[in-house]
């Protein structure tokens, strides 16, 4: 092989380790010198769920909850249906200053309120768990969550149901455990 052939081909063959690399399992860090407001999630190079340009993290908040789901008939058979999330959110104190529900939707004890819809998603680095989000927010009230516009769900664990059901657990509620970080953005 001649040597211009052999520098292409690990050219290629590092550029590949780069792009796997750049999708490893992203953390939430906090930046050095910053107090409260969190640094965004190292994504992978082709995320989807990257925060805009234009707005900056500025809190971070863990979950602990449920996914809810039905069983339900559909024409492949039955399946479990997503219904709602219920969960608590804690600070780094491990105090919990807010709640997540149905529609995307999450309440400061402060009585600040988000509404939010899926913008994108990216796949977990492990099968079982959910999804990491991109969430547009509409924001109600004054209090932690006033002007917050994004939110990410990164880092979960659990919360997948099993692929299917039966007959017989028609109409029945599952709820699955799961854990996720949430990164809240505001504008620049």
């Amino acid at each position: 092989m001649k040597p211009e052939r052999r520098i292409a081909l690990r050219a290629t063959w590092l550029a590949a380790a780069l792009a796997a690399a750049g999708c490893a399992t992203p953390v939430v860090e906090q930046r050095p010198g910053a107090r409260d407001e969190p640094a965004a999630p190292r994504l992978g190079f082709f995320s989807r769920i990257k925060a805009p340009d234009t707005v900056q993290p500025v809190l971070q908040l863990a979950a602990t909850g449920v996914q809810i789901f039905r069983c339900e008939r559909r024409d492949d058979g039955f399946v479990w249906v997503f219904r709602q999330p219920e969960a608590d959110l804690t600070d780094a104190a491990g105090r919990v200053v807010a709640r997540h529900g149905a529609n995307f939707s999450f309440e400061h004890v402060d009585g600040s309120r988000l509404v939010g819809n899926v913008l994108d998603f990216d796949e977990p680095p492990q099968p079982g768990n959910l999804r990491w989000l991109l969430l547009a927010t509409r924001n109600f009230g004054e209090g932690a969550f006033a002007g917050v516009t994004h939110v990410q769900r990164v880092n979960t664990a659990g919360g997948m149901p099993p692929p299917r059901c039966d007959a017989a657990q028609s109409n029945g509620i599952l709820r699955v455990n799961f854990k996720a970080d949430f990164v809240f953005y505001r504008p620049r």
